[in-house]
């Protein structure tokens, strides 16, 4: 089975900077660039990216306003992003770490670094979300291995008021296993 490209939205006013990423993206990802914020904010209407690569200092809206965009909606909020901008020093760097980056990736970037920065960033997303799900699948099956062991024991008597006791065990145990069903996004 092949795996889908993950797909990358390159946000960035200045044309030259958008084609360099689509040349250096586009053998690994699907890409899609956007030359303003609101031109990111139309691609989103119709793709969920993997990632996006927004710079800063763009006219208009600028990436550091974007940013603060997209963490208020709550369709955007959890789609992860990371700075590129020429911007080098310290406090925007901080600015736009606390803004919610991943990364924040100095212009003129070298292409094989960019790469890997960006690999890391969505093998470090994605073995999140394993270690969620894990997390989830550990988080149902104690009720579900309750269930089990309530009715085995029901089963192995002839006790009537034991018998119940356990039901009603199994019934509780039961309804907060659908709670946690119901919890799965």
């Amino acid at each position: 089975m092949t795996k889908k490209p993950r797909k990358i939205i390159v946000v960035d006013d200045n044309n030259a900077n958008l084609t360099a990423c689509k040349k250096i993206l586009r053998p690994d990802y699907e890409v899609f660039p956007a030359p303003s914020a609101a031109k990111m904010f139309d691609l989103l209407e119709n793709i969920k990216p993997d990632l996006i690569l927004l710079d800063v200092d763009m006219e208009d809206v600028n990436g550091y306003e974007a940013a603060a965009k997209l963490k208020e909606n709550a369709s955007y909020s959890d789609i992860p992003f990371i700075f590129l901008s020429g911007r080098i020093d310290a406090t925007s760097e901080m600015f736009g770490l606390n803004l919610g980056a991943l990364d924040y990736i100095h212009k003129p970037f070298v292409s094989d670094l960019l790469l890997r920065r960006i690999e890391t960033n969505l093998s470090l997303i994605e073995s999140k979300k394993m270690l969620e799900e894990h997390s989830k699948t550990e988080e149902l099956s104690a009720p579900l291995q309750a269930i089990i062991n309530t009715l085995n024991t029901a089963r192995d008597t002839d006790d009537p008021v034991i018998i119940k006791d356990h039901i009603d065990k199994a019934i509780d145990a039961s309804k907060q296993l659908l709670t946690l069903i119901e919890e799965i996004p």
